[in-house]
């Protein structure tokens, strides 16, 4: 399938657990075979992690090696995730990854920090 359909998966006490006061959940998302980038990203919101509080903040906190070249983030404007590289049609240092590369295998780790 073209563009993006992880599988998320939940770790620890999912949406149980806390950082201070606020709401966080760590999940790991696993992209499948015919995956592919999607310029601007991948969107994400609290139905997607099964969240009752809007998304505040989140943080990718690693990725597995078919990842190698591929650096993880979350635009907070946007509210999406999104991926950099320096793939060889790209000039520059760091750019957002083509539209419609290949992302089968990458398993991002991310942590989600939800609003009070």
């Amino acid at each position: 399938m073209a563009g993006f359909n992880p599988v998320v998966a939940g770790l620890g006490d999912n949406d149980n657990d806390v950082w201070g006061a606020t709401g966080v959940a760590m999940f790991t998302m696993t992209f499948a075979a015919g995956d592919t980038y999607l310029t601007n990203g991948f969107a994400l919101d609290k139905t997607k992690f099964g969240l009752s509080r809007p998304i505040a903040a989140v943080i990718v906190c690693g990725y597995n090696t078919a990842g190698i070249g591929m650096e993880w983030f979350w635009n907070a404007q946007t509210q999406k995730l999104q991926a950099r590289w320096t793939g060889a049609a790209v000039s520059s240092a760091l750019a957002e990854v083509t539209n419609t590369t290949a992302i089968a295998g990458f398993v991002v780790t991310i942590l989600v920090i939800t609003q009070r």
